[in-house]
């Protein structure tokens, strides 16, 4: 059964993601991309729901879904793709577009919500991120 591309909703949700990472990023000495902070606070939230490995699985088929920007960053093995899309995420170049990542996360949670239910799917979102709501939505702020 093929699986439905990510709504408008969920592509919107993944740029307000990326939009409250690149503010925290702003004020954290770390450095991390902002892909990678994202990747990094789904991984930790969901990992006790589906396991480490329901999540580097998860994020490796969305890789292959995305058919573009990520697809040859995960071929091998579970375990090869999880690591390589990884490091891709923590690469600290510019090459990574955000629309790129927000096509992946978009992904993500659209595949997570075929698993999960989306009630679910936003309520460990809110709880990673606590001030999502409070953020406007792209159209609300031209």
């Amino acid at each position: 059964m093929p699986m439905n591309p990510p709504s408008p909703a969920q592509i919107e949700l993944a740029r307000r993601l990326l939009a409250l990472e690149a503010v925290a990023a702003s004020e954290d000495a770390r450095g991390l991309p902002v892909a990678s902070r994202v990747y990094e606070r789904l991984h930790t939230h969901l990992s006790p729901l589906v396991g480490v490995a329901g999540v580097d699985m998860l994020f490796v088929r969305c890789a292959k879904l995305t058919r573009g920007e990520f697809t040859a960053t995960v071929e091998g093995t579970l375990s090869q793709g999880s690591t390589k899309l990884r490091e891709r995420l923590h690469a600290p170049e510019p090459a990574l577009a955000l629309d790129a990542a927000a096509t992946l996360f978009a992904t993500f949670f659209a595949l997570l919500t075929t698993f999960i239910g989306e009630r679910l799917t936003l309520e460990i979102l809110r709880r990673a991120w606590p001030t999502l709501d409070e953020m406007p939505l792209a159209q609300e702020k031209k």
